[in-house]
């Protein structure tokens, strides 16, 4: 492979950057867009001192970088914009029409923490999970300790595919996987995340009632369980932007099924294993659930036929795109970039943000014509607010992540840590997924930081980028569960809420 030399002095200076922001989020300094600030500050030091890139290698860095992010946010933005929107209507609702669905305690905790929290990671994520579940489990009985912990436990399986696939796209985008490539990853990492999936439901119950728990619960583990975990191995493999809302959908279904069921054979359970909850009319103003859950409804009709069906889908990612082309590039010691044509394609019709947008737009007609609607100037200046804390830490750590790799950092980690470790990488690559995410909050940031390096020591090594890249994500997906900073969402929600 090209590139700088590498010694333990290149290996160190290209280190630095990774081992700074670790430093520097662990610690608490700095803001996390402060924090990823210093770090692309040191990058771009580093490149022109140590690595000789030159003031083109580093501007094309920068474009290929601000571009990513762009795709990236171009799901964050509606996302949030979704969350305003159905929060406009008071969580509460929305928790009292799942809450009557299934009034046994053990299933109306999975339905809380394990199947509702993964359907809205399909959707939203950044932290929309934890900030909508929290607040149903306490409302459920449970305690905020709890009812923050259960669904970081339970929805981390979907955080990859989750909010349109952006950490998935994420790790293939940075990592530069070519279509075949990009499958096999889809299908690696769909597979683990759905063993993932049964085990998450599993140490839900587990966490609350212990061996017990999960007995009562496994028929729910099966009949929803087995159809999420599949139906998001087989969504992954055709179009991954939908595969963790296809599967949080599968399960919502499968939830209805059981429903219906105890009802029909009058098996719903009463007393002290009911959950004392009010019913779905209480404090909804009389309105049906469908028109609560208008926008989440509204995504699943538009965006799951569109991308499902080949015909539409090759329409909608062909017409009305843009995409930059970026000149090749070298450093002064050889590192070269070839000449992109069409980096990183943004179809109008066929980007996932477009779905929610939609989704959003629909739901907010439908609560103003119900009479639900909440104030128009506090959901559009709280979403308005809401957006540089989220977009400037990503857009800096894909700059980084371009940066890096343009320059040739990435070879020289990458070639380092393969020289020390050989064979027995495999085995790390999950926990540097992890830390990524640990250290970020993020595995979309995660998979920015490290899918080059993935992808470069599967090169070294000999062994297919789709099992590493898998493997990376996997883990970040673990470490999203762990991370303070999404904790901290989950303990504000409540905070929040009982002032």
């Amino acid at each position: 492979m090209n590139g700088p030399p590498l010694t333990a002095t290149t290996w160190l200076i290209a280190a630095a950057p990774v081992l700074c922001l670790l430093v520097v989020v662990l610690t608490g300094w700095l803001s996390a867009r402060a924090a990823a600030a210093l770090v692309l500050a040191l990058a771009a030091v580093s490149a022109a001192v140590a690595f000789s890139a030159g003031a083109e290698v580093l501007l094309v860095a920068t474009g290929k970088g601000l571009w990513l992010g762009t795709w990236i946010l171009g799901v964050v933005w509606p996302a949030l914009l979704l969350y305003g929107v159905a929060s406009s209507v008071g969580l509460e609702r929305i928790g009292r029409v799942l809450t009557s669905v299934l009034p046994r305690r053990e299933e109306t905790r999975l339905l809380l923490a394990w199947v509702f929290p993964s359907f809205l990671q399909g959707v939203a994520g950044f932290g929309t999970p934890i900030a909508v579940c929290a607040p149903l489990l306490v409302a459920a009985g449970w305690r905020p300790t709890h009812a923050v912990a259960a669904p970081l436990i339970g929805y981390h399986w979907s955080v990859t595919f989750g909010s349109m696939g952006s950490s998935f796209y994420m790790a293939s985008l940075t990592a530069q996987l070519d279509a075949g490539t990009q499958t096999g990853f889809a299908l690696a990492a769909s597979t683990l995340l759905a063993l993932q999936c049964l085990a998450a439901g599993t140490l839900v119950l587990a966490m609350d009632g212990g061996l017990a728990a999960v007995r009562a619960g496994r028929r729910m583990l099966a009949v929803v369980g087995l159809p999420m975990a599949g139906v998001l191995v087989g969504v992954a493999a055709l179009v991954p932007a939908v595969a963790s809302l296809a599967a949080g959908t599968a399960g919502l279904a499968g939830v209805a099924m059981l429903s219906v069921l105890d009802r029909r054979r009058g098996t719903v359970p009463v007393g002290d294993d009911a959950t004392q909850l009010p019913s779905a009319s209480d404090g909804v103003g009389g309105q049906r659930p469908l028109q609560i859950l208008a926008p989440y409804l509204v995504l699943l009709v538009t965006a799951l036929p569109v991308f499902l069906i080949p015909a539409s889908r090759a329409w909608v990612t062909s017409h009305l795109v843009l995409a930059p082309d970026f000149p090749a590039t070298s450093t002064a010691i050889g590192w070269t970039n070839a000449t992109v044509n069409d980096y990183t394609p943004f179809p109008l019709f066929g980007h996932p943000g477009f779905y929610v947008v939609l989704a959003s737009l629909v739901g907010y007609l439908t609560y103003r014509v119900a009479g639900l609607w909440a104030s128009d100037g506090d959901v559009v200046r709280t979403w308005a607010r809401s957006l540089p804390r989220s977009s400037i830490p990503i857009l800096l750590l894909a700059v980084l992540a371009t940066v890096m790799a343009d320059t040739g950092m990435v070879s020289v980690l990458a070639r380092g840590i393969a020289r020390v470790t050989g064979p027995s990488y495999p085995a790390l690559a999950p926990v540097m997924g992890g830390l990524g995410s640990f250290m970020t909050g993020s595995t979309t940031t995660s998979n920015a930081l490290f899918s080059g390096l993935q992808r470069d020591i599967a090169s070294l090594l000999g062994l297919d980028p789709a099992i590493l890249l898998a493997a990376q994500t996997a883990g970040g997906n673990i470490g999203n569960s762990l991370a303070p900073v999404v904790a901290l969402i989950g303990l504000t929600t409540l905070e929040g809420g009982s002032e």
